[in-house]
């Protein structure tokens, strides 16, 4: 099938435009994160953003390598998520998006795209939902841990946890409110998931 009168190509513009977004989304969450005192948290959001706006360049390429200088503008309609609330509601509707992206909507475009004969663009679309299973967890696992106050806590005996300032580790149920060495907050130590 030709590219340009292909659903491929509205479906890589699409998911271009909603990557870019979801990006958008993350650092103003990353941002929300911090300001509440939660670094560690607020990194992990950014390296999200950061994966968001690389599957972006890759739409991009592909939109680019398969219509060339003929691809100068694509109409898309689509519709995207602009929900607002407390960082913890917020985490839980970003895992949410994410979930529909990877088992819905880039499966749903990777068979178009495959029935189309672009099985390039299909492999895409399926590393890019791969990739997206794994953001719905963490988002989910942050969800559930600030709501149950457990992101520093552990429920038995004692555990690891690591500043992420200055390095420092301490060996017990919880974070320390400040770190013995550098005194930055509780929000520095890593989020070890394994704890809950």
């Amino acid at each position: 099938m030709n590219f340009q009168e292909s659903k491929t190509k509205e479906n890589l513009a699409r998911s271009f435009a909603a990557e870019c977004q979801e990006g958008a989304r993350y650092q103003f969450l990353a941002k929300m994160a911090q300001q509440e005192g939660y670094q560690y948290m607020s990194m992990l959001i950014r390296t999200l953003a950061h994966n968001e706006m690389s599957h972006a360049q890759q739409f991009f390429n592909k939109i680019v390598e398969l219509g060339g200088n003929q691809t100068q503008n694509i109409d898309i309609s689509a519709g995207y998520p602009f929900k607002s609330g407390e960082l913890c509601d917020i985490l839980l509707q970003e895992a949410e998006n994410e979930h529909g992206s990877a088992e819905s909507i880039y499966p749903q475009f990777a068979e178009i795209a495959r029935d189309e004969g672009f099985k390039d663009v299909a492999e895409l679309f399926e590393m890019v939902a791969s990739v997206e299973r794994t953001h719905e967890r963490t988002l989910r696992k942050l969800h559930e841990n600030l709501k149950c106050d457990c992101l520093y806590k552990c429920e038995s005996g004692k555990h690891s946890f690591k500043c992420d300032e200055c390095g420092t580790i301490i060996l017990d149920k919880c974070a320390p409110k400040t770190c013995p060495l550098c005194k930055m907050g509780q929000g520095y130590y890593r989020i070890d998931f394994s704890i809950n």
